[in-house]
């Protein structure tokens, strides 16, 4: 998966985008936009349908654009994707009062042939039928139901340089899609070809004229493998229940705006409503009626941002946070809990983060008891878990970060190495075989007589916990014999070149290794008791791949009603942390969820202190007093 970045060649009013500008209005002020070439050009599509404003535009990417935004001489930034809290800290740095504004959708619609044999496309299928390494394999639809094998399936994508192959490439595995699907140029062409084509499945930009063509069938979906279906549409998107969209941004200099008229008539033209047909003739979706109205709204009154209840920056982290937030339980996403801290307490000197990794047990023990705020889990929750909490009337929130997970190489002519039980991976890996566990027939009688050669990591590496099934318990030290290197093309080639040879890596690592063309290497499928299974995107994400690990927050309901509290999960959800975690090697995340997720934590906020005014909290915090002994750190 990859986060979205700028992409070329969306529309042909593209061209039009240049840093020469727009229009030749006499004596008229030129407005100067910087950013993203897909917004780039639908701002230029209606400010010259107005006939009467000049624009000098500059394409830079939304990143590169909001960063000169926020040095103060721009009059709006075009971006891709909402403005981070770390880059609207640097325009409050720069005194750069601005207002952001969603303008409209770029939305992806799955479109089938009539005869479709599924209403609602799962992230699980669009994975199994689009990831890269199901190229020349995945050719019927099995993988939606094996039943379906004797049905072809062919595949229609736009070209990668397209808005809508990006969004779908997120919301896949691996570097792209796959390279044997049937590419078209035209929207028209693709629709065509599935309705004569049985069992044909296409990825197109989302039109309304899209719903009522009874010739084919528009298919629903859902981002969570057995979740609910949604069918696209702006609404949709808006509330993040259909995830395969990216939605589009201008942020305004206020300052600017209020000097110059030709700004405000340019940003008054892009968030109303009656230029629909413009952003529609552009190949976009409008914003809804309610994103219209709160865009008016914001507009009259730079104020009214700050109580909406939308958009990256709609909270703003106070500059004086003081107290302690305590964190206790398993300790696998302690890289984005530490940087998120650390981000927060450079500027609130006043504030502690204090971490207690005692595993997922004493975590939710901790949470429940009113002696933490945030509680860190490494899988479901599962029954009874909460039922301390229950009983004292604690709610919580979850916050989902996704999964991590550890898999294991081999030479491709060890037929013994294809399958390994979890029982086998200890004694391969774990310190005490060291100098014992020299050759296969020493894991067990079965095994042939052949030379054991590692390559791994450290202990201190998260992948190296997962190997050895140690999360909530003391971490054995892994062998010191091991062939050490932290460049996992390197270990696979290793592995590659030396029979009876092993090593471990993450998942993204491995998609690395894939994509360099490793030759002589097999991924080892892992039996915890219940037979085989390999490691894909899928047996990840729902566990039943054995080295795996999930990583999710569990936060008490009263501590998001403090302010402190608030502050570090919204710095939790700035883009750079999304990022972090996809560095991290979880999977399963995107930044395309973020909108939703900081509408729906805003919304957590509300109603936490709405149920939990400030003498509430103060009594709540005065029950249970955090227990601070054991920190392992502090902000």
């Amino acid at each position: 998966m990859r986060i979205i970045r700028n992409w070329a060649g969306a529309l042909a009013l593209l061209l039009l985008v240049t840093s020469v500008g727009l229009g030749s209005a006499q004596g008229a002020e030129t407005v100067t936009v910087v950013g993203s070439r897909i917004v780039n050009g639908l701002i230029a599509s209606i400010a010259e349908d107005s006939g009467t404003i000049a624009v000098d535009f500059e394409t830079i990417g939304s990143a590169a654009g909001i960063d000169r935004f926020c040095s103060g001489d721009i009059d709006i930034a075009a971006a891709a994707r909402e403005m981070t809290g770390a880059e609207g800290a640097i325009c409050g740095a720069n005194e750069v009062i601005h207002s952001e504004f969603l303008i409209a959708h770029q939305i992806v619609a799955f479109v089938a042939h009539p005869e479709a044999p599924l209403a609602c496309l799962t992230s699980s299928d669009l994975e199994a039928a689009l990831k890269p390494t199901s190229s020349m394999d995945v050719l019927d639809w099995s993988f939606h139901d094996e039943e379906l094998a004797e049905l072809p399936l062919t595949l229609i994508v736009p070209a990668d340089n397209q808005i809508e192959y990006a969004v779908v490439d997120s919301l896949v595995a691996g570097d792209g899609l796959r390279r044997d699907a049937r590419v078209y140029t035209d929207p028209a062409e693709a629709i065509a070809l599935v309705r004569e084509t049985a069992g044909a499945l296409a990825i197109l930009p989302w039109a309304a004229a899209l719903e009522d063509d009874a010739s084919i069938s528009l298919l629903e979906f859902s981002g969570d493998a057995g979740g609910d279906c949604f069918s696209p549409s702006a609404e949709n998107v808006e509330t993040g229940s259909y995830g395969a969209a990216q939605s589009l941004y201008v942020n305004v200099n206020r300052l600017r705006l209020d000097a110059s008229a030709s700004l405000r008539q340019l940003v008054e033209s892009l968030t109303d409503a009656g230029n629909i047909a413009a952003i529609e003739a552009g190949g976009f979706a409008p914003a809804t009626s309610a994103t219209y109205s709160l865009n008016a709204e914001v507009l009259a009154d730079a104020d009214a941002a700050m109580a909406a209840d939308d958009g990256g920056n709609a909270f703003v982290v106070p500059a004086d946070l003081s107290g302690s937030i305590d964190i206790v339980g398993a300790a696998n996403a302690h890289p984005i809990l530490a940087q998120a801290g650390d981000l927060l307490t450079q500027q609130n000197q006043f504030l502690a983060l204090n971490y207690r990794y005692a595993g997922r047990a004493a975590g939710i023990d901790g949470l429940c008891k009113g002696e933490a705020e945030i509680s860190v889990l490494d899988g479901d929750i599962e029954a009874g878990d909460l039922d301390a909490c229950a009983a004292t009337d604690a709610g919580t929130l979850m916050l989902e970060f996704g999964s991590q997970a550890t898999v294991l190489l081999a030479h491709a002519g060890d037929a013994h190495a294809a399958c390994l039980t979890t029982d086998e991976i200890n004694t391969l890996w774990q310190g005490d075989s060291a100098g014992v566990i020299a050759d296969w027939s020493d894991i067990a009688s079965g095994y042939p007589g052949q030379p054991l050669t590692l390559f791994g990591l450290t202990t201190l590496d998260a992948h190296t916990d997962i190997l050895l099934q140690t999360v909530g318990e003391v971490i054995p030290p892994i062998r010191r014999d091991t062939e050490r290197d932290y460049d996992p093309l390197y270990r696979a080639a290793a592995v590659g070149n030396v029979a009876g040879a092993l090593t471990y890596m993450s998942w993204p690592d491995y998609q690395r290794v894939l994509a360099g063309g490793q030759a002589n290497i097999q991924l080892v499928a892992i039996d915890a008791g219940s037979g085989c299974v390999e490691p894909d995107e899928t047996s990840i994400e729902d566990g039943s791949y054995a080295l795996s690990r999930a990583a999710s927050l569990l936060i008490r309901e009263a501590a998001l009603a403090d302010t402190s509290v608030q502050s570090y999960v919204w710095t939790l959800l700035d883009e750079s942390n999304w990022s972090t975690l996809e560095s991290e090697g979880f999977i399963g995340v995107s930044a395309l969820e973020l909108p939703a997720l900081r509408r729906n934590m805003l919304r957590a906020f509300s109603e936490a202190e709405d149920k939990y005014p400030p003498d509430a909290t103060e009594d709540a915090s005065e029950s249970g007093e955090a227990d601070d002994s054991g920190a392992s750190d502090s902000g």
